[in-house]
């Protein structure tokens, strides 16, 4: 087990960029802790992803199959999986209901790759309440540094949702308290 204790084997990471230099170049940034798999095209992301795939790294604009259309297809799969939606432009509010759990704004650099890959990795072990909220305040956070106007009720509407999951955290964290406080009573 790693320090993280996540598991031993090697992530897959598959990267979907219609610009093979900067695909390459993510690829090449990656390969020393993950098994990367690079593609040029939607359609060929959508190849190459299946259920041993762990995180997505995918172009929003891409020629033959723009990202937003290939991560709604990705979403319908059975795959257990972490996606970052990377961008050039701000993502405007359409980010709020794409299936996708982190949005990096090119250009991105080695760290801010390397830190979004390993934080998507301890964040698919955790349960789908915690895997929930990540979600929703990366978004927040993602739409909170856009210049886009029209984000302010897509901030709104995620904060209201992230609200909810955390208060149904929070109730599990409650009742597990309470539980530890029967259990050294009964020690």
């Amino acid at each position: 087990m790693s320090e993280y204790g996540l598991r031993d084997e090697t992530p897959t990471v598959l990267v979907v960029s219609d610009d093979h230099d900067l695909g390459d170049t993510y690829s090449v940034w990656l390969e020393s802790e993950y098994d990367v798999r690079t593609t040029y095209s939607g359609s060929s992301g959508l190849t190459w992803y299946d259920p041993t795939v762990d995180i997505v790294l995918l172009d929003r604009h891409i020629p033959d199959l723009s990202g937003v259309e290939v991560v709604h297809n990705m979403a319908e799969r059975d795959v257990d999986d972490q996606r970052a939606l990377l961008t050039g432009a701000d993502p405007g509010s359409e980010l709020a209901d794409l299936p996708c759990d982190a949005c990096l704004r090119k250009p991105v650099t080695k760290a801010e790759l390397r830190d979004t890959v390993r934080e998507l990795q301890i964040r698919s072990k955790l349960d789908d309440e915690l895997q929930r909220h990540f979600t929703l305040t990366s978004k927040i956070a993602a739409l909170e540094s856009s210049n886009a106007a029209e984000t302010d009720d897509a901030i709104a509407s995620l904060r209201r949702k992230a609200g909810r999951v955390r208060d149904r955290i929070e109730d599990r964290l409650d009742g597990l308290d309470e539980f530890e406080a029967g259990f050294r009573t009964i020690e």
